[in-house]
């Protein structure tokens, strides 16, 4: 944002360059809360429930790895609190670290990122340009990656404050904008986050107050509309949400595995699509069987399976039919085994009566 003569949206009341300039000289998070709600440090101005009196900034730490993520929550109700920033911290291997600030959506209009930056010549002394600045050497970064380090979670809430904290009269923008406007060119405007996985780890501890939102939504809505983009007429509000939509839609934060119970149900899924009628190719089942391995196996299965799918009565005039045949088969077999006996018996009486002649 350049020179203002008058409050846009909320967010113009907290400066973000400033909570970065209170946590670069800060020893732990619970010493940046207590510099955040310090009248002495002028950084916080906000009255977001609109009664008066500057509302307590909270400090959450929520950690991952590498990754931390400070959350700044303005508790405006007994039952509701306002995200405010973000501060997003990554560790690198190499002993560096990188640091950004992130200003809630609904409390600066649009999603506003500012990183630590420092001016470095270039081209053998010619010219300058901003670098990103390696944030390792700050005080509360080697606090919070110490091994003694214990997560901190801002204890306070509406109904308890602590002692040494008493709320404030907000004073008017014009005075409020002198205080942190000359730290500005310590600190950069960014529109990418360089900590990628912070954003997927903070999402599900977002918070956002609805009373406070309906108090201030002409003014947002108001702030949306005229920050467009002159090329292509959507607002910086609008660009963002989409820009992050294809990232997540291209480039998943994790993997997707299927579940057992997935599996089960497309694997139930694909039997009742594949269900055959019964009686109806049950050669095919036949063979499938572990059961039946040689050929003679089969053939005597299916013809079982044959069997078991006929009616009671074809199969009672089968049987019938099948028991005839057999029996007629065997009084044939009987009759020839006595014409062979009879003509035998014959022929031995007359070679025995021509011996005896």
């Amino acid at each position: 944002m350049g020179q203002q003569d008058r409050q846009e949206v909320p967010g113009d009341d907290f400066s973000l360059e400033g909570a970065l300039e209170l946590f670069k000289k800060s020893g732990s998070p619970e010493e940046f809360e207590r510099l955040l709600n310090s009248p002495d440090s002028k950084v916080n101005n906000l009255d977001l429930n609109g009664d008066g009196e500057i509302d307590y900034i909270r400090v959450t730490d929520r950690n991952e790895g590498n990754v931390h993520l400070f959350i700044l929550q303005a508790v405006v109700s007994d039952t509701e609190s306002q995200d405010v920033a973000v501060i997003e911290l990554e560790k690198s291997a190499n002993g560096k670290a990188v640091l950004q600030i992130t200003g809630d959506e609904d409390v600066y209009g649009i999603e506003t990122i500012i990183e630590p930056t420092q001016e470095v010549r270039v081209n053998a002394g010619t010219g300058t340009s901003r670098t990103v600045v390696n944030v390792w050497a700050w005080p509360s970064v080697q606090y919070v990656y110490s091994p003694y380090y214990t997560v901190w979670s801002s204890p306070w809430h509406w109904h308890m404050r602590p002692i040494w904290w008493s709320s404030w009269r907000p004073v008017t923008y014009y005075e409020y904008y002198s205080y942190w406007h000359p730290y500005r060119s310590y600190y950069s405007h960014c529109h990418t986050h360089r900590v990628v996985y912070a954003q997927h780890l903070y999402r599900p501890y977002r918070r956002s107050s609805p009373v406070y939102y309906n108090r201030h939504r002409t003014q947002i809505v108001h702030y949306r509309s005229n920050h467009r983009d002159d090329r292509t007429g959507r607002s910086r509000y609008e660009a963002n949400n989409s820009r992050e939509n294809n990232t997540t839609e291209r480039t998943p934060a994790v993997r997707h595995r299927t579940s057992s119970n997935e599996v089960t149900k497309r694997s139930a899924d694909y039997g009742e699509q594949h269900k055959r009628k019964p009686g109806v190719d049950k050669r095919r089942d036949v063979k499938r069987d572990e059961g039946f391995s040689s050929r003679s196996d089969v053939r005597s299965r299916v013809s079982v399976l044959e069997r078991s799918s006929q009616p009671r009565n074809e199969r009672s005039t089968s049987v019938n039919t099948s028991r005839n045949s057999r029996e007629s088969r065997s009084s044939e077999k009987s009759s020839d085994r006595v014409k062979s006996s009879g003509g035998g018996e014959g022929k031995q009486t007359n070679s025995r009566g021509k011996k005896g002649r």
